[in-house]
């Protein structure tokens, strides 16, 4: 199955400038070294095998393979076994689990040659993309969006359609744009899926089921035999294009933000997270706006906080407007702490970003701790306070049954892309 990457020369170009080699150095066919082969095959979600064979009229003394994954900065350097002499074969095998490499994945490589001479060659990069070559995938692609299946064509065709709906959605009402190729795979099955997953723990693999994952940047794994698979279509969206759309080298969306947004997308709020909503407003027990900068620490508000999260970031779409919210999204691009964009945006910080909220549920400002409380320091310098457990990377979400505070961090980042089995 051929599919393309806009990205891929790029990332050949500043694959070679990253790692180029010093003065001297000769690429390729070094002076008395050659290359004769080099190749790499895989056995998905089992391991990825490198070989080389070279000569030279001085004994091979050193083989060096260096590979990357993607667009990733990290250069993993091996060292291959092989008996040094003037032709020699060495073999680089990278053990992989399930999950580890995603479908779809663009692998580039290189090997670094010396011998007896002094002479040392790097060779050209070479590069492949990693698939999960089990199944037979069709391509169905418009525009920006690529959806691989290897069955149910027209359930691959209606998801195309949905993508499309949800990529309108998030341009015209949230202000946010995908202007670079995403990639969603369609699983028949829970079984078929399993090997493409990431595995926690063996409980947690038999007692819940993802129905959809944001693996890379721009790919999205997504369980096709499940009913509410739309829904789960247009959250892990939502997370792909706001966060390609905000994508910066100093830190992540404030989680009511990135969860908010997705939960928009989905469309209505869903009745479980509207009752806990409705049920905190009547209560007056909100989570504070500061406290949904990260994960909460009870595992019983989980839905409150994705309604809450909703509920945010609906109020400045009808107070403040789709402009607003795309110079708010800028400025985390360039790396902001919330507190300093939301004050340049909107001319307000947190605590009044919480009590214009409350307002507009008819809640009166929120009771402020006794005199001599302390406050979490990072909140209080704007920065979003650090989850106590730590939680996967944002666009990964579902339910996990789990209990237990320890567990949270798995129990939210799973909520909304896994369920429990009946």
């Amino acid at each position: 199955m051929k599919r393309s990457r806009w990205w891929f020369p790029l990332v050949l170009v500043l694959f070679i400038l990253l790692l180029a080699a010093p003065a001297g150095l000769v690429w390729g066919q070094g002076a008395g070294i050659q290359v004769l082969d080099s190749s790499a095959n895989y056995s998905f979600a089992k391991e990825v095998r490198f070989r080389l064979t070279a000569q030279s009229d001085a004994d091979i003394q050193s083989v060096i393979l260096f590979y990357r994954v993607g667009d990733s900065r990290v250069v993993t350097r091996a060292y291959p076994e092989f008996q040094p002499g003037r032709q020699v074969q060495a073999e680089w095998r990278w053990q992989l689990f399930p999950g580890s490499l995603y479908p779809g994945a663009l692998i580039a490589y290189y090997w670094q040659i010396s011998d007896a001479a002094g002479r040392q060659t790097r060779t050209t990069p070479y590069s492949f993309i990693y698939q999960d070559d089990r199944f037979d995938w069709q391509e169905y692609a418009r525009d920006l969006v690529h959806v691989y299946a290897y069955r149910d064509a027209r359930k691959a065709e209606g998801l195309l359609q949905q993508a499309l709906q949800v990529l309108e959605k998030l341009e015209q009402e949230i202000g946010v744009t995908l202007e670079q190729p995403i990639h969603i795979y369609v699983y028949a099955n829970r079984n078929d899926m399993r090997l493409a997953l990431p595995s926690r723990s063996e409980r947690y693999d038999e007692m819940t089921v993802t129905l959809g994952m944001v693996v890379a940047d721009d790919t999205l794994l997504l369980l096709g035999s499940e009913p509410d698979l739309e829904q789960t279509l247009a959250h892990e969206l939502s997370h792909i294009v706001v966060g390609l759309a905000t994508k910066n080298p100093f830190g992540d969306l404030p989680r009511w933000l990135d969860e908010g947004l997705a939960m928009y997308a989905e469309g209505e709020l869903p009745a479980r997270n509207r009752r806990a909503l409705e049920q905190a407003i009547q209560q007056d027990d909100l989570i504070s706006v500061r406290s949904l900068s990260g994960y909460s620490g009870d595992p019983a508000k989980v839905d409150l906080f994705y309604a809450e999260s909703y509920s945010l970031v609906k109020f400045l779409l009808d107070t403040y407007g789709r402009e607003k919210m795309v110079a708010l999204l800028q400025e985390f691009k360039q790396g902001a702490y919330q507190e300093d964009a939301l004050q340049k945006v909107y001319g307000f910080g947190l605590d009044e970003l919480d009590r214009q909220w409350r307002k507009s549920l008819g809640l009166g400002p929120r009771q402020l701790p006794a005199a001599g409380t302390p406050s979490p320091s990072a909140e209080a310098a704007g920065t979003p306070p650090a989850p106590s457990t730590p939680v996967p990377s944002p666009g990964v979400c579902g339910l996990s049954i789990l209990p237990g505070v320890g567990l949270l961090g798995i129990y939210l980042a799973a909520r909304r892309r896994a369920r429990t089995p009946s």
